[in-house]
């Protein structure tokens, strides 16, 4: 048995956060996308096991645990068991990156879940209202899609929340530090020296609390300011390259659209919501 459901996304594409496609496999074939996806995705894997390909390592998928796959990166998936059951849903919006990130969904990864029958009925609430599809289901799709994400994280940081809390408490200053400094010629040595670790033992903090690399986090900290210069100000693009900290302004774009997977001309012409003040609203 299998679904895929593609609708008519017109309704709810200048929405900050929508959902593009859902579906199942309990047979899933093997996948593979040398150029990668366009949007981020989200599977996972109910029954059996299968084997993810991804920036140069492989890793196995057992039952009960969620794939991520981040826009753009190349992978590939098969099964290794006669029965490989596997759900998705594909998120989409201005916002929806930025969001993913945040929470600490940078690279493709899997991750394990405690309670596997929660997320499948918040899948089946996505499904039925791709079912319907009016412009109403589209819009309770988005908020069960992003109940989904919420109620799969819950899961994966009661897991980690203990063994990464020491490391927590060290990061804290050094991030606090980060998000004043994050114009200024950062390198790993210098954060390091700020709370007096060897380079491994940052990364190893790093990977624990936030599943990145420090200077991963530092590069998204700039490009959310500079998302915010973008939408503020009308200062060019190299401009607001060095006030964000990048001295090379292509290195800018190339790290912006790695995060944001839009070039900062296109994130800075894209829709938004409004906000109280602006004159759109008080006109």
């Amino acid at each position: 048995m299998s679904f895929i459901c593609f609708p008519d996304l017109s309704s709810v594409q200048d929405l900050p956060f929508y959902t593009v496609s859902v579906g199942l496999h309990y047979w899933q074939y093997p996948t593979e996308r040398p150029d990668g996806y366009a949007y981020p995705q989200f599977l996972y894997s109910s029954q059996g096991q299968g084997i993810l390909t991804t920036e140069g390592y492989t890793i196995e998928i057992p039952p009960r645990s969620i794939i991520y796959l981040p826009p753009n990166s190349p992978h590939s998936y098969h099964a290794i068991t006669d029965i490989w059951d596997v759900r998705w849903f594909v998120p989409s919006g201005f916002e929806a990156l930025k969001l993913l990130q945040q929470l600490g969904f940078q690279k493709a990864a899997v991750f394990p879940i405690t309670d596997l029958r929660s997320l499948e009925e918040l899948h089946n609430k996505i499904h039925m209202a791709f079912q319907r599809n009016t412009k109403d289901s589209l819009f309770f799709s988005a908020s069960y899609t992003y109940e989904f994400i919420f109620e799969f994280y819950r899961q994966y940081k009661q897991i980690h929340a203990i063994p990464a809390l020491p490391y927590r408490k060290r990061l804290t200053p050094l991030l606090d530090y980060m998000e004043q400094h994050f114009s200024e010629p950062l390198t790993q040595q210098d954060l390091c020296a700020y709370i007096q670790v060897t380079p491994q033992h940052l990364c190893r903090m790093f990977k624990q609390c936030l599943q990145t690399r420090p200077m991963e986090y530092l590069a998204q900290i700039r490009i959310r300011h500079a998302c915010e210069l973008l939408r503020n100000t009308k200062n060019s693009i190299d401009f607001i390259s060095y006030a964000v900290g990048f001295h090379n302004t292509n290195y800018f774009c190339k790290v912006f659209k790695k995060i944001q997977a839009i070039t900062p001309g296109q994130y800075r012409i894209s829709p938004r919501p409004l906000s109280p003040t602006d004159p759109e609203l008080n006109s």
